[in-house]
C-alpha cells in the first residue's frame, strides 16, 4: 500500500541558479506563472486562494514581471499552463511560479491539487494533481534564476481522509509536513507558511496572512531575503495569534534581493553578519531530521539542540507524533533512564553479581530486580556519590565497570517501509546497531526497531526466495531473525504488519484459498530431518524454545518445504487484509515473498 501524508505545502522555495543577486538577470526577461485554486469540486472552497494569486500577480507586475494568472484550474488546465510557461523560458530569464490552493504529499513527493480532484484512493493522486518536482525541474533546466512560491498548507479534507485511511487516525496529524525538496541549482531557500504540523490560515481578510506578509515585505526595495522573512514571520505570528509560524528550512550562502536595490549613493553601509557555526550545524541537523521525520530522530535533535527556532519546531513535531515524549526527554524519570538501557536477564544478573562483589547483596542472582536488588542499587549509589534513585543508570554502570547500551525497545523508523540515506543520520544517530540497519542494502526500503538489545530490520524486496534473503542477511553482518518468545514474535509482527507491500496476498481458485505470505525468518529444516515436523532449527544454532506454526503446519505440502515464513491462509475468497499474519508455515526453494527480517545482535 502506498504511504500518504498530508503535506503542509505552504512554503516558499527560492532556487537560484547562477549568480545570486538581482543584477544577474538584467539581460533577460522576468516571467511568472501565478495559479490560485479556490473552488474545489470535492474539497470545499478556499476563498482567498484566487484572491491571493491575483494580489501576488499584481505585485509581480510592479516588479517588472510578465505574469500569466490562472484561476481555478483543473488537472488539464494546470498541465497546459505549466507547458505554456515552460515554452516561454529561455536561458537568460528569471522564471517565477506561484501557487495558492490545496497541496499534499505522497511517498515523499509534493503535489498541487487540481480543482476537479476527488482522490478516492491513493492511486488517483498522479492523475488528479500536479507534481511540484516536475515544475521545479523544468524551471531549473531553462531559466537563469528560478523562483517557486507556494501558499498551499490550507486544511485539505481530501488529503486528511486519505491520510487517515492509509496511516491511521492516530498518526494523521503526525504526518503533516513538507517533503524535503532537492534541487539541482546553486542554492535553495525553503520557508514554510506554517511550521510542520500546523495548518496555514486561508485568512479572514482579502488575502492569506502569509501572502499578505510576502507582498508587504518583498515589495520594499533593497531588502535582503533573510531580513524580509524575519518580518514575514513576525507579521504572520501576530496575524494568527501565534497559531501559525512560518519556518525557514535552509539559508543561502550569499544574499539575494527580490526587489531592485537602491542606488549605491542612497544605501547605508552593508555589514554582512558572521555565520554562527552552531546555527549552521542546527540548520544542517534540522534538514536531516526533517527528511527522516521519526520520533527517535527528533528526540536526538532536541537532545543536541535544546534552544532556538529549529528546536521549537522540533518540539512541535515531536509533541504531535508522541505527546509525552518532549516532557520525558527534558525531564526523564529514573525509571525511564533505566528502561533506556539494554538490560536483558543476563545483563541484570551481571549487575547483581557486581553489586554483591562490592558488598551489596541482592539475594538470588536471578536477573530480576526485586526489592532486595533495588535496596542494593540504592545503597551502592549512596556509597559511590551517585544520586540514590534505586534505578540502574549509566553513572552506576560506569562506577561498577559494566558495559551497557542505551537503546530503548520499540519502533525506530517510520512504520511504513522507506529508503534511508546514511548521510542523514550523521551527527544525530548514536546506536551502532542502527547504523548496521540503515547501511544494510541502503537502496531497499525498510522498517527497523529494537527489542531486548537486538535490532530487527524488515526489508522490502519483491519476489525474494529464502536463500536470497539468507545471503542478504549474511552480507549485512546479521542473520535471518530467530524468534524465541511470544513477546519477540509480537514485536517483529508489529514492524511489518502495517505496510501491505511487505506481503504477497492472493486468492488461489484451484485451492479456493485466500492467503498472505509475510516475511522470511531464519527457520530451516535439516535435510535429514524427520518429515514433516522433525529437524527444524534456527540458522544461528539457537534452541527452538518457542514456535508459532500455523494450524496443521509444518505439513511438507511439497518436497523440500524446509524454510520458515510468516503466513496465514483461509478457505474461500476473502479480503487478504482481514488476515492477521502472526503464524509460520513451511515453504520451499521456489516460494517467494516481498520481505524478510534480519536480526542484528
Amino acid at each position: 500500500m502506498m504511504r500518504i501524508r498530508l503535506a503542509c505545502l505552504s512554503l516558499l522555495v527560492f532556487t537560484i541558479i547562477g549568480s545570486l543577486d538581482a543584477a544577474a538577470a538584467e539581460g533577460g526577461r522576468r516571467l511568472a506563472l501565478v495559479i490560485g485554486n479556490s473552488i474545489y469540486e470535492a474539497a470545499g472552497a478556499l476563498p482567498n486562494a484566487a484572491r491571493d494569486a491575483r494580489a501576488f500577480g499584481a505585485f509581480l507586475s510592479t516588479q517588472g514581471f510578465d505574469a500569466d494568472i490562472v484561476v481555478d484550474a483543473n488537472r488539464s488546465q494546470l498541465a497546459e499552463a505549466v507547458a505554456r510557461f515552460s515554452r516561454k523560458i529561455t536561458a537568460d530569464d528569471v522564471a517565477l511560479f506561484y501557487y495558492a490552493g490545496h497541496g499534499m504529499q505522497l511517498r515523499g513527493e509534493n503535489y498541487l491539487v487540481a480543482t476537479n480532484a476527488r482522490l478516492t484512493s491513493e492511486f488517483d493522486v498522479a492523475a488528479e494533481t500536479l507534481a511540484l518536482e516536475d515544475v521545479v525541474r523544468v524551471m531549473e533546466g531553462k531559466a537563469k534564476i528560478a523562483l517557486v512560491f507556494l501558499d498551499a498548507c490550507r486544511n485539505n479534507p481530501l488529503a486528511n481522509r486519505l491520510n487517515e485511511e492509509v496511516e491511521g487516525a492516530s498518526r494523521s496529524l503526525a504526518t503533516r509536513g513538507l517533503a524535503p525538496i532537492e534541487t539541482e541549482s546553486a542554492g535553495t531557500m525553503v520557508a514554510f507558511a506554517a511550521a510542520p504540523g500546523q495548518v496555514a490560515a486561508d485568512g479572514r481578510g482579502e488575502n492569506s496572512p502569509f501572502t499578505t506578509a510576502l507582498v508587504n515585505h518583498l515589495a520594499s526595495p533593497g531588502i535582503e531575503i533573510g531580513t524580509a522573512f524575519k518580518r514575514v514571520i513576525h507579521d504572520v505570528r501576530i496575524a494568527t495569534d501565534g497559531k501559525q509560524s512560518p519556518q525557514i528550512l535552509s539559508s543561502l550562502s550569499l544574499e539575494f534581493y527580490f526587489a531592485p536595490a537602491l542606488q549605491q549613493s542612497e544605501q547605508a553601509p552593508v555589514v554582512t553578519p558572521a555565520i554562527d557555526p552552531k546555527t549552521m550545524e542546527a540548520e544542517a541537523d534540522f534538514q536531516k531530521a526533517l527528511r527522516l521525520n521519526t520520533p527517535r530522530i527528533w528526540t536526538f535533535f532536541l537532545a543536541k539542540h535544546r534552544s532556538g527556532e529549529k528546536a521549537d519546531v522540533a518540539r512541535q513535531m515531536l509533541s504531535v507524533m508522541q505527546p509525552n515524549t518532549v516532557a520525558s526527554l527534558l525531564f526523564p524519570t529514573p525509571e525511564q533512564r533505566e528502561n533506556e538501557l539494554t538490560l536483558d536477564k543476563a545483563k541484570r544478573s551481571e549487575i547483581q553479581l557486581a553489586l554483591a562483589a562490592k558488598g551489596f547483596g541482592t539475594g538470588n542472582v536471578d536477573g530480576v530486580f526485586g526489592a532486595q536488588t533495588r535496596r542494593a542499587i540504592t545503597d551502592y549509589q549512596k556509597s559511590a556519590g551517585i544520586a540514590d534513585t534505586g534505578y540502574f543508570n549509566e553513572p552506576t554502570a560506569k562506577a561498577l565497570g559494566i558495559d551497557v547500551v542505551k537503546a530503548a525497545d520499540g519502533l525506530y523508523s517510520s512504520p511504513m517501509a522507506r529508503r534511508y540515506m546514511p548521510k542523514d543520520f550523521t551527527g544525530l544517530e548514536t546506536d551502532a546497531r542502527v547504523w548496521k540497519a540503515i547501511e544494510c542494502d541502503p537502496w531497499l526500503e525498510k522498517v527497523y526497531g529494537s527489542f531486548q538489545g537486538h535490532m530487527y530490520v524488515v526489508l522490502y524486496e519483491q519476489w525474494t526466495t529464502w536463500k536470497s534473503a539468507d545471503l542478504a542477511a549474511k552480507r549485512c553482518g546479521g542473520h535471518l531473525a530467530t524468534i524465541t518468545s511470544k513477546e519477540e514474535n509480537d514485536f517483529v509482527i508489529s514492524l511489518f504488519s502495517r505496510d501491505e507491500r511487505l506481503f504477497v496476498s492472493e486468492y488461489d481458485s484451484s485451492w479456493n484459498e485466500t492467503y498472505r505470505h509475510g516475511p522470511w525468518i531464519g527457520l530451516i529444516q535439516d535435510e535429514n530431518g524427520r518429515e514433516p515436523k522433525g529437524g527444524w532449527r534456527w540458522v544461528t544454532g539457537e534452541a527452538i524454545t518457542f514456535t508459532k506454526w500455523l494450524q496443521n503446519s509444518p505439513n511438507e505440502d511439497d518436497p523440500g518445504d524446509d524454510f520458515g515464513m510468516y503466513y496465514n491462509g483461509v478457505s474461500g475468497k476473502r479480503d487478504p487484509k482481514e488476515l492477521r499474519v502472526d503464524s509460520w508455515d513451511d515453504m520451499g526453494p521456489p516460494s517467494s515473498s516481498h520481505s524478510f527480517v534480519i536480526e542484528f545482535e
